[in-house]
């Protein structure tokens, strides 16, 4: 992925953190970097920071650049998300979707324990769901490092499907968490 960044305006960071053959470990090690950016010295003194996963097509840089503009200088946005574009109605949706893949089912007793306390705390099962392999962060934004502290507390807690922790962090945050559903992609 980084060889093919390398023509472009993006900066990848390579995050040499050493990893064994756990996947639930492997997995948790890189949600750090996705979700505290903040903390790395290639990346804290950005306004404006990207997230891509490696399964996510090409993003479209001049819609990158756009939306830095739309919502986060003229709107003043902390984060952005695409809004997920199958999944519509709950978060049991998003769990039950999650057990197709093994890595998930692998924590599926942990998601389940994590999503009833979030419904006992008073937050929602209905509500919109970001998908979260493409983030693009205001870093100037106030609530920018607490949103990311916050979401990575719930991911320690619920497990690497962070779409789920995400959805009750974004209820949290709902006044500078923008789920934008334009196309980003080439």
């Amino acid at each position: 992925m980084l060889e093919s960044l390398q023509n472009t305006k993006w900066i990848g960071i390579y995050d040499d953190n050493p990893s064994d053959d756990d996947i639930i470990q492997s997995c948790m090690l890189g949600k750090h970097v996705k979700v505290l950016p903040h903390e790395y010295p290639e990346l804290k003194e950005y306004d404006y920071l990207c997230f891509l996963d490696s399964k996510v097509a090409k993003v479209n840089e001049a819609f990158v650049e756009s939306c830095i503009t739309k919502y986060f200088i003229d709107q003043n946005f902390a984060m952005l998300l695409r809004k997920h574009w199958f999944i519509y109605d709950s978060i049991f949706t998003e769990y039950n979707e999650s057990m197709i893949q093994h890595k998930y089912r692998l924590q599926s007793d942990s998601y389940r324990q994590y999503i009833e306390k979030q419904l006992k705390s008073g937050l929602s099962d209905k509500s919109l769901l970001c998908a979260c392999g493409f983030i693009i962060r205001n870093m100037k934004h106030e609530k920018t490092i607490e949103i990311n502290k916050t979401w990575y507390d719930h991911i320690q807690e619920c497990g690497i499907q962070d779409q789920i922790s995400f959805f009750f962090v974004k209820q949290l945050f709902t006044d500078v968490v923008y789920p934008f559903t334009e196309y980003p992609y080439l």
